[in-house]
């Protein structure tokens, strides 16, 4: 027969002639995972995350993972008396190995057969003859790929397997984790951008300091020459002035000020040659507003006052970052395109009013039904979408849950890249849950407790999260074929 028309799980039997047998299933064994005893000997070789096929005896071929290595020695079990303690003690050597053993926890992948891989039903029995991949030629993610997928990175333990990815998730959104220096910015320029590329998406990167990114693509925009829808503008001007002095909004002025904006606002920049001649222009509007409003006298001199305090508290400098002249629409790119937006030189209420423009212009576009093909990569999620979020960051939090809400219809693919996943260093649970793949590398101590909920049902020890070398990351969700985490890294030439 034919390789091309033998089926994964024919295929899969014939690579079972090339592998090494190290050691069999012991007991208790489940659906979902398996005690390894290793071979004498294989415990030098075996390592974590290798993966491993096991010939059920039950029937079928199992993938699966090497997870929570252990080694046993009864003569040397600590916490009482034995002769084996003695002998230690007495001649400072180890005693018989006769009563020693190494196993390792496998956690299924599942089972291949035919051309599917799928959820492993059936109990496996104690005893199983158990292989190992590593160190032959043959890619046992082959046997997990979907139908439509695209490779990108490679397996940890080897470089030659690359990893499939389920392109049919990619509007799921993705989340991106670790601590400073674990190799976030690395993993979105050398992996996630060429992945969703050859994907079909057009990439838009908004590089909060202006280093990760800009300097390493060809097609970069700045922040301040993109113009402002007037939601944006009103919430920004509204912000730097701290509503006015008032405890809430709306108010007098903020009212003012909004009336203003709608009115005026692409007439003022038209006639306004800079900052300085804006900020007079705009303040001389909304005091005209107030001065023809039924308002009592006392109420009128009030509210010039805190005008007046106001517009002390902005800066031309800070009018500048709404006068840019690009339209949003242009940061929109098409399919194969990368286009980042350098958000460096300005403050954060400037990069949060730009990203209400952008969001609502994606919106905007997904309520007429359009299907955009585009891959939004937010860095420094947190931010964005904190904890706890206040002011503009709220607003933008909503934002963002919109943007993931509607994008899984009209591929929009949402990630961010967060120091944190969860608490004070993370991003918004709200926001959190919609990314459905999740990439997490070396971790903060406080993310111990949040890493474990995601990974320690796959025999994985969140401490060893603490200690992963950078590079590396845990691929998890949709995206990733095996239910699975694999452990993933990616090459750094030519990634662009």
């Amino acid at each position: 027969m034919n390789v091309e028309t033998k089926s994964r799980e024919d295929r899969l039997r014939t690579v079972l002639n090339n592998l090494s047998l190290i050691g069999i299933t012991g007991s208790t064994t489940s659906t979902t995972e398996a005690p390894l005893i290793l071979i004498e000997g294989k415990e030098k070789e075996v390592r974590e995350e290798d993966i491993v096929v096991i010939e059920n005896k039950n029937g079928g071929l199992i993938l699966a993972v090497c997870r929570k290595g252990t080694g046993i020695n009864e003569n040397l079990k600590v916490g009482g008396y034995s002769p084996g303690i003695a002998y230690v003690r007495s001649t400072g050597k180890a005693p018989s190995t006769a009563k020693e053993a190494y196993h390792f926890i496998l956690s299924f992948i599942g089972m291949v057969e035919d051309d599917s891989l799928r959820a492993n039903d059936v109990i496996v029995a104690p005893g199983s003859p158990v292989y190992v991949f590593r160190g032959s030629k043959n890619n046992p993610l082959e046997f997990m790929r979907p139908d439509d997928c695209v490779f990108g990175g490679f397996l940890a333990r080897e470089k030659n397997w690359p990893i499939p990815f389920d392109k049919r998730f990619i509007p799921y959104h993705i989340g991106v984790f670790g601590a400073t220096g674990s190799g976030k910015s690395f993993l979105a320029r050398y992996l996630l951008i060429p992945l969703l590329k050859r994907a079909g998406y057009g990439v838009l990167v908004l590089d909060w300091a202006g280093v990760d990114y800009a300097p390493y693509f060809e097609e970069v925009v700045s922040i301040s020459d993109v113009k402002r829808d007037l939601d944006s503008v009103i919430s920004y001007i509204i912000e730097k002035t701290r509503r006015f002095g008032y405890r809430q909004e709306p108010n007098i002025l903020t009212e003012a000020l909004e009336e203003v904006i709608t009115e005026s606002w692409s007439q003022l920049l038209d006639a306004c040659d800079g900052p300085e001649e804006l900020k007079d222009r705009l303040k001389e509007l909304i005091s005209r507003k107030i001065e023809g409003s039924e308002l009592l006298d006392r109420y009128k001199r009030t509210a010039f006052i805190r005008l007046e305090r106001g517009f002390q508290k902005i800066s031309p400098d800070d009018l500048r970052e709404l006068m840019g002249k690009k339209d949003v629409k242009e940061l929109i790119v098409q399919p194969g395109r990368v286009l980042v937006v350098d958000m460096h030189g300005v403050g954060d209420e400037e990069k949060l009013s730009f990203f209400l423009t952008l969001a609502e212009h994606i919106i905007s576009r997904m309520h007429k039904k359009e299907e955009l093909n585009l891959a939004l990569i937010i860095d420094e999620g947190p931010q964005y979408c904190p904890f706890e979020p206040r002011g503009l960051q709220s607003k933008v939090t909503d934002k963002i849950k919109d943007l993931c809400a509607m994008g899984r219809k009209h591929k929009l693919c949402v990630v961010l890249i967060s120091q944190g996943i969860a608490g004070e260093i993370g991003i918004n649970a709200a926001v959190r849950r919609n990314l459905n793949t999740q990439f997490i590398g070396q971790i903060h101590p406080l993310d111990i407790e949040e890493a474990s909920k995601r990974l320690s049902p796959y025999g994985i020890k969140p401490e060893g999260l603490l200690y992963l070398e950078p590079g590396k990351f845990y691929f998890v969700g949709k995206m990733n074929p095996s239910p699975t985490p694999l452990l993933i890294s990616f090459g750094i030439k030519g990634g662009e």
